[in-house]
């Protein structure tokens, strides 16, 4: 039985969608639990991102009866964070020389899936890579990620959707530098311990640590004399998990993937509560119809997604970091 190879694939991408979708969404430990959080959430129009802050002290004072309030007015309130709108597309492709080749169907069905494989893990590893980001690969089209929203250093010089993180100190995120020193098991839970309680708020805590390697080890290590606790839910995911006082502790391979120091890595401490990704309306990893290349003799199917990853409480947010020995 003869079929069209490029019309198979297209429409073996469009009906796995939601599959494609959901896969980039599972392979990543953060994205799996904003998703599960609601937190992944498609924005209106408009030619940007914008989010409105948590909180903000200004024009507040405890008061007796009928006094009045003087309200300073002599700055602006700044009451929103503002992200780019970023883009990430992939294609299959298919020659006129493989739909030739391959016209019997079982033939074509295999080529169909090895193709929708293919794009699948280039989308799943970008994406990922950028979810650790400083949002600047590609000339800054790139996500902006979590090196950017959770700085390891806050306090230097940068802008953060569009705040000026030094003018304004609420809204730098927790931080925790070992410097040179590596991880180690026998200090890993003091720091944690101390990042906790910085990202901590009434109730208000981190409900989920990713951590590289190194440190994800040195805690691992850490608990060898008790006995292990690990997170069931996130384990059941597909990934390697601990617990820190109720919080999924969650190893990503590609958390510090910019750190080539012996030692060195990054344990995130997050309340993703307070960290969404907007997408774009029919941009979450859509599958559009095949296309026929001009000047050449092959077709490409593309696949599109539309957003960016925002915060609107970076003080709620922690890194421990460690740059370790060259």
């Amino acid at each position: 039985m003869s079929v069209n190879l490029t019309e198979l694939v297209a429409t073996t991408l469009r009906n796995r969608e939601k599959f494609v979708a959901d896969n980039v969404t599972n392979h990543n430990g953060l994205l799996r639990t904003m998703e599960d959080n609601g937190h992944i959430k498609t924005a209106g129009g408009g030619r940007d991102l914008t989010e409105p802050l948590l909180y903000n002290e200004l024009a507040t004072k405890f008061y007796d009866g009928f006094e009045t309030f003087t309200i300073d007015t002599s700055q602006e309130v700044v009451d929103a964070a503002v992200y780019d709108w970023k883009q990430l597309g992939g294609f299959s492709f298919i020659s006129g020389k493989e739909k030739i080749m391959n016209r019997e169907k079982w033939r074509a069905v295999s080529i169909a899936e090895s193709r929708v494989d293919a794009l699948l893990a280039g989308l799943r590893n970008k994406t990922g890579l950028s979810l650790y980001s400083l949002g600047t690969a590609d000339g800054g089209k790139e996500f902006g990620g979590l090196r950017l929203l959770v700085s390891d250093d806050p306090t230097g010089a940068g802008t953060v959707g569009g705040i000026d993180q030094v003018a304004n100190p609420w809204w730098q995120n927790q931080f925790i530098t070992q410097g040179a020193a590596v991880f180690a098991s026998d200090t890993i839970t003091g720091n944690m311990n101390d990042l906790q309680l910085r990202c901590t708020r009434g109730a208000d805590q981190p409900n989920l640590i990713v951590a590289s390697a190194n440190p994800f080890t040195a805690y691992w290590e850490s608990l060898q004399a008790i006995q292990r606790v690990t997170n069931s839910k996130m384990a059941d995911a597909g990934f390697r998990t601990l617990e820190f006082l109720g919080t999924p502790v969650v190893y990503d391979a590609q958390c510090a993937t910019d750190l080539t120091n012996v030692g060195a890595g990054r344990m995130y401490m997050l309340n993703t509560k307070y960290l969404y990704f907007r997408k774009a309306a029919e941009r979450w990893f859509t599958t559009e119809k095949a296309r026929k290349v001009e000047n050449a003799d092959y077709d490409v199917i593309p696949n599109w997604t539309m957003g960016n990853l925002t915060t609107n409480a970076r003080f709620l947010q922690g890194v421990l970091l460690s740059t370790g020995t060259p």
